[in-house]
């Protein structure tokens, strides 16, 4: 075999491991993403458990369900409280939503984030909240909550606590 074989040789073989390593760097950056996403996600969802957990406190709680209502009766602390509570949700979906544009989030965690404004934006002292502080988000975010505001009805609050009583009595019937 002569010197010119043995380059050619050489250089096949480089190349040959030239593409195993691109191969392999692809896998790495495909393995880093889901990584990333998955990261995204649990952040996401400790983020919103850790708001509902703060909510099984009971004045958090009261307040919530009093100014969320619009109740007459929330005091002052009360309304704080849950304008709080509503800038922690209103800005922990504002981060999912721009997550979701980056290609961050998913189209089902996407979902959920629609389903829970649509939800939050059903009640009057939500919708409120948001008019009064639309101006401190982001445009884009902004114009997404105005479309959802607009598609959402504006719904009477009802006796939650009725409602699960009345579920619980189904299940054991149903059993």
């Amino acid at each position: 075999m002569s010197l010119s074989d043995l380059a050619s040789l050489g250089s096949f073989v480089s190349a040959f491991a030239v593409l195993i390593s691109l191969i392999y760097l692809s896998l790495q950056v495909k393995q880093s993403e889901r990584n990333q996403q998955s990261s995204i996600r649990a952040t996401r969802v400790t983020r919103i458990v850790d708001i509902y957990m703060r909510l099984a406190e009971p004045t958090l709680s009261d307040a919530v369900i009093k100014a969320g209502a619009g109740e007459s009766t929330v005091s002052d602390t009360q309304v704080h409280q849950f304008m709080f509570y509503c800038g922690a949700r209103f800005y922990n979906a504002e981060d999912s939503f721009n997550q979701f544009r980056e290609g961050l989030l998913n189209q089902r965690a996407f979902d959920s984030l629609v389903a829970g404004l649509k939800h939050s934006l059903s009640e009057p002292g939500m919708r409120a909240y948001y008019r009064r502080h639309r101006a401190t988000f982001g445009n884009d975010f902004a114009g997404f909550v105005d479309k959802l505001l607009a598609e959402t009805p504006l719904v009477r609050a009802a006796d939650a606590v009725a409602q699960w009583r009345g579920d619980v009595a189904a299940e054991f019937t149903a059993s």
